[in-house]
């Protein structure tokens, strides 16, 4: 059986994706504060009638006179805002990407003003530090949560919320728009629709077209998996109990393709979770990887949402750069905002293949391929294989 050592190292590991807290446990950064940031009348690209809206975000560093030193720092599928620092001191750990962020990191906030926001529909709804308008929130037409009602999402409504949220601070352009994971196609999102605001662009364990096996089809079992559990009730599940059974399953899903197989076979390989109901001799004996699986995600779905969850995924699985007629090599041949690509090689979901061939169609983009046989949570928990390229990306930024 595995050791406990070994088994918390990989519960830190996978978290990274679960939770909007990072592994580290100190950071270099100040306190940081949260702010909302609020639209009365936003509308979404489905053309449904526009809603007043609000997302949470939090800054680091300070912006200059010129207002030329900002960067937008977007999250992953299942991230917030809270990409760096502490909200009290208390704090169990700084955010998800405090190893990036923060004085004399490749982000530097001596130097530059880091924004980061919480994306609409996040599926965080139930967590008091995040600030998202989605299914969970309170149509103020009937006083009930929207639920199904709520407008289809799109990459293009999330980046355009930000775009406003950028404008608001006085900033006309962006030095750099980067982010891991989803935070990566937000980025490649505002190269296509906002060109004009962003100098540059670095997305992390990313690409700019989603195939089938990138989270189409892995997106759309997971929305089967919630939609499936008796509790849902076509989305109408508030006041009642939720579909965590649903979620759980849609997590499990998504942290299939989330780590490496080598990784996984070093942790548990073919172990009984337990020694006394194995696998082979009890239909219900499970393989320790399975439990420990399960036992991660339930203890974090307290804070989830899970008409969120349908609501994100499903704009993944919808983003598409093309306009109608075009191919996928006339689209990226006409991202020309400087990009740099960073990939890991051992990543299931976005694989060096695709990345390779993905970076050789856009108008002006460098490929970082780095192999850290973790899989594609290194974007998060293995920072120091890829950070300097971020920084010296930056150098010509100011």
């Amino acid at each position: 059986m595995m050791n406990r050592r070994a088994f918390l190292r990989l519960c830190a590991l996978s978290a990274a994706l679960l939770s909007a807290a990072g592994s580290e446990p100190a950071s270099a950064n100040p306190l940081v504060e949260k702010q909302v940031f609020s639209l009365d009348n936003f509308q979404f690209q489905s053309q449904s009638r526009a809603l007043p809206v609000k997302i949470g975000y939090e800054t680091y560093g300070t912006l200059n006179s010129a207002r030329d030193n900002a960067i937008l720092v977007c999250h992953y599928f299942s991230g917030t805002s809270h990409a760096a620092g502490k909200y009290r001191a208390g704090d169990p750990a700084p955010g998800w990407w405090d190893s990036v962020i923060g004085p004399g990191k490749a982000i530097d906030t001596d130097k530059y003003f880091v924004v980061s926001s919480d994306v609409l529909c996040n599926l965080n709804f139930h967590n008091p530090d995040v600030t998202t308008t989605g299914p969970a929130s309170i149509d103020p037409q009937t006083g009930r949560e929207y639920a199904l009602d709520f407008p289809l999402l799109t990459l293009r409504d999330i980046v355009s919320v930000q775009r406003e949220l950028i404008s608001s601070l006085g900033i006309e352009k962006l030095a750099l728009v980067c982010g891991p994971s989803l935070g990566g196609i937000q980025s490649f999102a505002w190269a296509r629709y906002f060109p004009e605001m962003v100098s540059r662009i670095c997305p992390v364990v990313s690409l700019p077209v989603i195939r089938p096996m990138m989270m189409m089809n892995p997106g759309q079992l997971a929305i089967d998996a919630i939609q499936l559990d008796p509790n849902w009730k076509d989305g109408n599940y508030y006041g009642g109990a939720p579909p965590t059974e649903g979620l759980l399953l849609a997590f499990k899903i998504l942290l299939m393709s989330a780590q490496s197989d080598p990784l996984l076979e070093s942790r548990y390989g073919r172990r009984p979770a337990d020694p006394l109901r194995l696998p082979q001799d009890f239909f219900d004996g499970e393989f320790l990887v399975d439990r420990a699986t399960e036992e991660l995600v339930r203890g974090r779905l307290n804070t989830y949402d899970a008409n969120s969850y349908i609501y994100l995924s499903k704009a993944v699985t919808l983003f598409d750069l093309r306009e109608p007629g075009q191919s996928v090599e006339e689209a990226l041949g006409e991202i020309k905002v400087p990009t740099l690509m960073i990939n890991d090689r051992s990543d299931l979901m976005f694989g060096p293949e695709a990345s390779e061939e993905m970076a050789s169609q856009l108008g002006n983009a460098e490929l970082f391929l780095y192999d850290s046989g973790v899989g594609h949570l290194s974007c998060l928990t293995q920072t120091q294989l890829f950070s300097n390229k971020i920084s010296e990306f930056l150098d010509g930024a100011l």
